[in-house]
């Protein structure tokens, strides 16, 4: 009887911890995608993608995606207003303005528009 009360313990603890790391994985996935998001809406994102996105099709290294992600982050920081749209959303407000999230939000912007351009480059290849 003891043995069994110890093991839907055991589950129990399983299910809340678990519970609580989806929560968190879940809340930085929504605060990163929010991120994200108000960086495409204040176009500076979007020229960033479809930069790396030229980067993959063109087939440049792989290893141009950290360093344009570094640049494009550092001039956003330092040099783009954001706060007019980020005002939209405060969670995400609060963390642009710290420029080591800014340099994170642009290397998955680059490296997402990097592998599309390289499928894009596949898709056309393949398609004639």
């Amino acid at each position: 009887m003891k043995m069994v009360m110890i093991k839907e313990l055991g589950n129990v603890l399983q299910i809340m911890l678990g519970g609580v790391v989806l929560a968190i994985i879940t809340f930085a996935y929504l605060h990163a995608l929010e991120a994200v998001g108000i960086q495409f809406v204040h176009i500076f994102g979007l020229v960033a993608f479809i930069l790396s996105a030229a980067m993959g099709y063109f087939r440049l290294p792989s290893w141009t995606v950290p360093i344009v992600s570094v640049i494009f982050g550092v001039v956003a920081d330092k040099y783009i207003d954001e706060s007019a749209v980020s005002s939209l959303l405060e969670k995400a407000a609060s963390a642009n303005q710290r420029g080591g999230f800014l340099i994170v939000v642009y290397f998955v912007i680059t490296a997402v528009g990097y592998i599309s351009g390289a499928y894009g480059r596949h898709y056309i290849k393949n398609r004639k």
